[in-house]
């Protein structure tokens, strides 16, 4: 367990995980996808989340993805992993295979499946802290987990050296600001949104930048939203926050999330291939995709 010294402001891909066709990790789309994202300016990547299909993936297959990123990296940018299951013991071994591998973090989701309360998502955080040898993001997901993080619990798990941010990706504003004013006594305690179309909004009311799942698509306007509300350019901010929700919505297709890593593959940067039971998108919802993000400019015609 180490001790919390920074923050982590900026902007973050919730970088896609490439696969071949019969699902083996596309090395070589790895390693393009790593250079795309960091060549646009962003601040880092955040591989193993939901956009990265890490529930997708075998262990062997999570622990390859973060070598190969790392080695792709190379230095450049600061990267977190993933940690996500239903089994503890499983989640704290992948942690601390993720120990000495580059990774300056990990998100880890509360555990899905079974309902649980506030005191034991507080207890399972504390205990994963614990055994874990990386220092932990807490991951607030409810849509796919079932299992919230509540503002009390984010309080509370803000005081422990080992925690050292948290990613909301409920899309609950009220939520989101909620947090910011819980954890104000914890500075170098790192609010991320994981909401695309909040990330102008999650800055004003005081947060640190966004791990997205529509970085992988245009990192330079997510990279260019966050410097300008630094600068306080609010309408350079607001005209680039108005095309990352035109494309976020336009990745509104298939199930999620297909369509991000399909729009990688109509930029030919890696395949459109999923972990199963994840359909990729069909012949006639790639042919939407690609008019939508045309008609964005966001590819070319």
């Amino acid at each position: 367990m180490s001790e919390r010294t920074a923050r982590y402001p900026g902007v973050y891909a919730a970088m896609a995980t490439p696969l071949t066709p019969d699902g083996k990790v596309d090395r070589d789309g790895v390693g393009r996808l790593v250079n795309a994202l960091l060549d646009a300016g962003i601040d880092g990547l955040s591989i193993l989340g939901s956009t990265g299909e890490c529930n997708g993936l075998t262990r062997a297959q999570r622990q390859e993805v973060l070598a190969t990123v790392t080695e792709a990296a190379g230095g450049r940018g600061t990267i977190f992993t993933g940690a996500a299951g239903t089994v503890v013991d499983d989640i704290v071994a992948d942690l601390k295979a993720a120990d000495g591998s580059g990774a300056v973090g990990a998100l880890v989701p509360p555990p899905f499946y079974f309902p649980l309360n506030t005191a034991a998502v507080i207890d399972y955080f504390q205990y994963v802290a614990e055994a874990s040898p990386i220092p932990i993001i807490l991951y607030n997901i409810p849509r796919l987990t079932k299992v919230p993080i509540a503002v009390e619990a984010v309080a509370r798990l803000a005081e422990h050296p080992n925690i050292i941010g948290i990613k909301d990706s409920s899309g609950d504003f009220g939520y989101f600001t909620a947090v910011v004013r819980a954890v104000a006594n914890h500075p170098d305690f790192t609010v991320l949104t994981g909401s695309d179309n909040l990330l102008a909004s999650a800055l004003f009311a005081g947060g640190d930048g966004i791990i997205g799942a529509t970085v992988n698509v245009v990192p330079e306007a997510e990279a260019g939203i966050f410097k300008a509300m630094r600068e306080g350019d609010f309408a350079t901010a607001q005209s680039l926050q108005g095309l990352v929700a035109a494309v976020t919505d336009a990745c509104r297709i298939g199930v999620f999330p297909a369509a991000f890593k399909a729009a990688l593959a109509l930029k030919g940067i890696c395949g459109p291939h999923m972990t199963r039971p994840i359909p990729a998108l069909t012949d006639e919802e790639t042919a939407e995709l690609r008019s939508r993000l045309v008609a964005l400019g966001v590819i070319e015609a």
